[in-house]
């Protein structure tokens, strides 16, 4: 049964979603979920958005009681890499409801109490990374479990070594969430584990500009020169990724603190001296 949700309400600017009360809420606790997520050119500033939900609703006796699915429409470009990874249409993507209006309804399928379990941490994080980028709190991600640091290897591999046959399509969201549930059935305790994943709220807001900040200071010291924070901030790309993050000014604050943490490692004694001997005379 795919669980439908009509009730979905959005303030401005700061997206608050608040979701009904389901049938389920207090007695089916655990969501296994996958996502797939769009791809990026390698120093682009756009996160990789996600592209793909998939979810298994579980009761106490971890018996599927309901799913979930929606492919969601990014606001950035669609990566044909991605496309043909994950076997997506384009089409299907850009006729799809984007992140805001999706989450609400996924919000709306977990209930009021319950537990989200995922292979990997990646998930929990780029869920995390889409709250922010549209601006949608991300109170409901309390209790995550990444069901991955009980096996070795990734998904597949434990699969196959389990003897367990992949059912569906690889790199289908709602599918690999399937399988997931298997791998919990063999081992139970794992969604009795307090121990939760805790976003790294500094990686949040500077990962998506690291290799921005590499490139800027390695191209000046190609072109003898010094890259000031100042000069690096107010760059065109580097506000676009402020504005793309939603990034207070103490979150810019992060991204000055990794610029330093850069610029030393850059400009190191021989760098500087370097740099210096080879200017120009007044």
């Amino acid at each position: 049964m795919r669980h439908v949700v009509d009730l979905v309400f959005f303030s401005s600017k700061k997206q608050t979603i608040t979701h009904s009360t389901t049938k389920w809420g207090e007695t089916l606790p655990y969501i296994v979920i996958d996502l797939e997520f769009n791809g990026r050119k390698h120093y682009a500033i756009h996160p990789m958005e996600i592209l793909e939900i998939g979810a298994v609703k579980l009761n106490e006796h971890l018996q599927i009681v309901d799913t979930f699915q929606s492919y969601i429409n990014p606001k950035y470009p669609i990566n044909q890499f991605a496309l043909n990874f994950c076997k997506i249409d384009k089409d299907v993507l850009t006729t799809s409801p984007p992140f805001p209006e999706v989450i609400a309804k996924f919000i709306d399928f977990c209930g009021v109490d319950y537990k989200i379990v995922a292979w990997g941490s990646t998930d929990f994080f780029s869920l995390f990374v889409d709250c922010k980028i549209h601006a949608i709190s991300s109170d409901w991600l309390t209790r995550l479990i990444d069901m991955s640091r009980f096996f070795d290897g990734g998904l597949q591999q434990v699969l196959a070594a389990k003897e367990i046959p992949f059912v569906g399509q690889h790199h289908s969201a709602l599918d690999d969430a399937l399988n997931a549930c298997e791998l919990l059935k063999i081992n139970p305790d794992i969604v009795k584990s307090e121990r939760y994943y805790k976003p790294d709220h500094f990686k949040l807001c500077t990962g998506g500009i690291k290799k921005k900040i590499s490139s800027a200071l390695n191209q000046a010291v190609q072109n003898n020169s010094f890259l000031t924070w100042q000069e690096f901030a107010s760059d065109k790309e580097t506000q676009d990724y402020f504005d793309i993050m939603n990034l207070s000014e103490s979150e810019i604050e992060m991204v000055e603190t990794l610029f330093s943490k850069f610029y030393k490692q850059t400009y190191g004694r021989k760098t500087r001296s370097k740099l210096r001997s080879s200017a120009p005379t007044l």
